[in-house]
């Protein structure tokens, strides 16, 4: 019962971020993003995840040396955990974004 939704959940997660990425390159490349507005809600939007990237890796580092080892599974689940995460945050600041300017 636990292994099937722990599936549902992982496979609901995978979703969400293919969505994003879709979301988010379609308004790179689209029209919106060629004018001002588009320029800067990118700007905007890149400027609050790329810090993110280095503070999490840096997060993970300190966790894996002072807390606890990671194995490299685990190390690689958890950057790849990262980078998606970040991904769908960006989509949805891109989101938000849009319907405040």
């Amino acid at each position: 019962m636990m292994e099937a939704l722990l599936t549902t959940l992982r496979l609901t997660y995978v979703v969400i971020f293919f969505i994003a990425i879709f979301y988010a390159l379609k308004f790179e490349f689209g029209r919106e993003s060629k004018d001002e507005r588009g320029k800067s809600i990118m700007n905007r939007s890149y400027g609050i995840i790329f810090p993110l990237l280095p503070l999490g890796w840096f997060l993970i580092e300190m966790y894996d040396q002072y807390i606890q080892h990671l194995n490299y599974e685990t190390y690689k689940l958890v950057i790849w955990f990262l980078i998606s995460g970040l991904m769908i945050l960006h989509a949805t600041i891109l989101t938000v974004l849009r319907r405040i300017y």
